[in-house]
């Protein structure tokens, strides 16, 4: 028997809608005497909350960080109001290490997170070591972020994870794929975790050696805030990162400190090996993100069950547990007759159409394409005391291409 009540998870491949959703950053940074401290958790709502707790655009530059750059930048694509819950840790702490601190951040936010963002800023004197193309503190922290999720999923706070992939190789073509990741002679499915790449190449321009390999995080996570749950952050309608009145994200690149136009020959490649990045589109002005990648295959099996190899079909499957949860925690410890030991059939008619509901709500608001919920009626409500309940959902789908042929005619 489980303290939990209510417990779903991902099935195999082979939150309440009304809610609004809170986000996280973890990262390291500098404590402020009467201001910021490591280790305590901060909500913020607007870039002016963290300048009263000592972060400033001074603040990052006396430091050699880029804390206030990413708070700042999810402000100006999430706008204000969004509840930003961050946490600094010490220099010292690499990525993989800063999964501890978002527990207390999860847990501290009452499980509203539904995206971290881990940002790393070493010390100035920090020397870089690849692997695959990846810097080693980077690549470590992919199965240490998958974990954490895995720990949030089982204490009903389900979440996706967004890393900040700083100091890739000039090499584009020794990069890891990162939909075919291994830990050890293991395939590493990490579907809760986004790796960015992108930077504002002109602000990076300006920062100090190690400051240059930096990735705009706070940008990445400011559009995910910005946006349904279901959309895709390379939305080109409504996504264009460049603000050229301002100068911010006017010339796009890579976490290598490379333009958007001396790697343009790779990021075909790049796309394909799930890195999320910057792009341009032949005729518009600004930058996008590519699209939403995890760090994980693209699977889909006979069944038609498909995993979350895109953001915002990990968001489905999160958001979907979160909205399922609260509408039959209520029936919980609740008196049930049977019928002949199993559940009668106007009992499982009932449970069937709990789920059923509500995924017709979130269908209604266009954020699913429908779902569907199978009471099992063998259900053992008398020893294991548990109902047992499967739900599919169909996420929404995403233009992500248009095709098509056009001819000269003379009719």
């Amino acid at each position: 028997m489980s303290l939990r009540g209510v417990s779903i998870k991902n099935g195999s491949v082979g939150a309440n809608s009304d809610e609004v959703r809170a986000f996280g950053l973890v990262g390291n940074g500098i404590a402020v005497v009467g201001g910021v401290q490591l280790g305590t958790a901060y909500k913020l709502l607007r870039p002016s909350d963290a300048v009263a707790i000592g972060i400033t655009a001074a603040y990052d530059t006396a430091n050699s960080v880029n804390v206030y750059r990413h708070i700042s930048e999810f402000y100006r694509r999430a706008g204000e109001g969004i509840a930003l819950h961050i946490i600094l840790v010490d220099q010292t702490v690499k990525p993989e290490n800063m999964v501890e601190s978002a527990k207390v951040l999860a847990v501290e936010a009452e499980g509203a997170i539904s995206d971290f963002g881990f940002v790393y800023n070493p010390a100035v004197g920090y020397t870089s070591v690849l692997v695959d193309g990846l810097e080693t503190d980077i690549k470590a922290a992919i199965p240490a972020l998958q974990g954490f999720a895995d720990w949030a999923d089982e204490h009903d706070m389900p979440c996706h994870t967004i890393i900040e992939g700083r100091g890739i190789s000039d090499t584009l073509s020794s990069l890891a794929d990162l939909r075919a990741l291994k830990a050890g002679t293991e395939d590493l499915e990490a579907e809760k975790v986004t790796l960015v790449v992108g930077q504002d190449w002109t602000y990076a321009d300006g920062l100090w050696a190690v400051g240059k390999k930096f990735a705009d995080v706070g940008t990445f996570l400011g559009v995910i805030a910005s946006q349904d749950w279901n959309r895709n952050p390379g939305e080109q309608a409504t996504q264009n990162l460049t603000n050229a009145t301002k100068g911010i994200w006017t010339i796009g690149g890579l976490s290598n400190h490379k333009k958007y136009s001396e790697v343009y020959g790779s990021l075909e490649t790049m796309d394909a090996k799930g890195y999320v990045f910057p792009i341009k589109y032949t005729g518009v002005s600004g930058y996008f993100w590519n699209d939403g990648h995890c760090c994980c295959p693209i699977k889909v099996d006979d069944e038609g069950n498909m995993n979350q190899y895109e953001i915002y079909y990990s968001h489905t499957i999160d958001e979907s547990k979160r909205a399922l949860r609260a509408v039959y925690l209520p029936e919980v410890k609740s008196t049930v007759l049977l019928d002949d030991g199993k559940l009668p059939a106007t009992k499982v008619d009932y449970y069937d159409s709990i789920g059923d509901l509500e995924f017709d709500k979130l269908a209604g608001k266009g954020l699913i394409s429908g779902g569907s919920t199978t009471t099992d009626p063998d259900s053992d409500l008398i020893t294991a005391k548990t109902l047992n309940i499967a739900f599919k959902v169909v996420p929404t789908g995403c233009v992500g291409e248009i095709a098509g042929t056009i001819n000269l005619s003379n009719s």
